[in-house]
């Protein structure tokens, strides 16, 4: 009895040490599996979650720089265009995705406005995507109808000054970037004035071409061709640089003699959470190969777009701050979508 015991003890302790050896074996080509994986990155194509319908020109320039980025990283990148409740339908589908980095997101702007807008959405725009870098900006274009007295700002803010509540300025929705825009403008020069609410920019365009409305913030590729043609006279653009195809257009700040004034709107490049770090270094690396194309910059410029590549931190820092900015003034003014 006594030798079949140490017989069996003996036998229990290999199968032991067999079965850690077994798991050890198990744990190190999983390793290696995910390993080569991450090494092999991109293996197949990718999809770009796009916020909005086809055909507008955040669409446009997420299938140009999209391309490009493809080609960078040597596999396809299909446009999948989830078009939704101001943008959130795509983030939450983001959001949720696999952390592989095959699901990527144009991330626009309103990725942290709608937390505060809406009140509720499925997503923490802090803590449930990985930045990559910014895509593109594009700035607004204060442009009031051709018949208007003030042809310059400082005209124009005396003469609001001067008469309140008198003056309109649209939007082309509540809680639109130009709606927020808008009301920052006001906030920041003292103005009381009319905001004029319609659904989407080329309703609110043609009053203001019409003289139904004297001003609005318009998306620079909207304000181009009004412009070109005289149908509306341009104020001033929401940024601190110029714009490169409205060079003699001042901004804000310049017109006005203030500083600080930044309305804009932007795409980043994110992924959901936990994307390995690897794969993540992979896609920061292409972008950044994706912001020196001057043939896409060139491209972009002439639809009103600026191609901006940028680090992750600075995407973080557009978010904080736009989030900060917007987020106040929706409370401020008890806006609700």
């Amino acid at each position: 009895m006594k030798t079949n015991f140490k017989m069996s003890k003996a036998s229990n302790t290999r199968a032991i040490v067999a079965q850690w050896c077994a798991m050890f074996l198990l744990a190190v080509l999983g390793g290696q599996g995910v390993a080569t994986a991450q090494d092999t990155y991109p293996n197949k194509p990718l999809r770009l979650i796009v916020p909005y319908p086809p055909g507008g020109v955040t669409d446009n320039a997420s299938r140009l720089i999209g391309e490009r980025l493809g080609r960078e990283l040597g596999q396809t990148v299909v446009i999948e265009n989830k078009a939704g409740a101001a943008s959130t339908l795509a983030s939450n589908l983001t959001a949720r995705a696999a952390p592989d980095g095959y699901t990527v997101y144009a991330a626009p702007v309103s990725l942290v406005i709608n937390p505060v807008l809406q009140g509720k959405v499925e997503y923490d725009p802090q803590k449930d995507f990985e930045p990559i870098s910014l895509m593109m900006t594009s700035a607004f274009v204060l442009q009031a109808n051709k018949d208007f007295k003030a042809k310059n700002l400082k005209d124009l803010i005396g003469l609001v000054r001067a008469n309140p509540d008198k003056f309109s300025i649209g939007t082309s929705g509540v809680g639109s970037i130009n709606h927020l825009a808008a009301e920052y403008f006001i906030k920041s020069f003292g103005l009381k004035m009319a905001v004029i609410h319609y659904k989407g920019g080329i309703p609110a365009a043609q009053d203001l071409i019409g003289g139904r409305i004297e001003m609005m913030f318009s998306a620079t590729n909207e304000a181009l061709p009004m412009l070109a043609a005289g149908r509306t006279h341009g104020i001033a653009v929401s940024v601190p640089k110029r714009v490169a195809t409205l060079p003699d257009l001042p901004t804000i700040d310049e017109a006005s003699g203030t500083t600080g004034f930044d309305a804009v709107f932007w795409l980043a490049l994110v992924t959901p959470a936990k994307v390995p770090e690897p794969i993540v270094n992979r896609l920061k690396a292409a972008m950044q190969v994706v912001g020196q194309d001057q043939a896409l910059k060139t491209d972009l410029a002439l639809k009103g777009v600026d191609l901006k590549v940028s680090s992750a931190d600075e995407v973080r820092q557009y978010m904080q701050r736009d989030g900060a900015k917007w987020g106040q003034i929706i409370r401020d003014l008890g806006i609700k979508e």
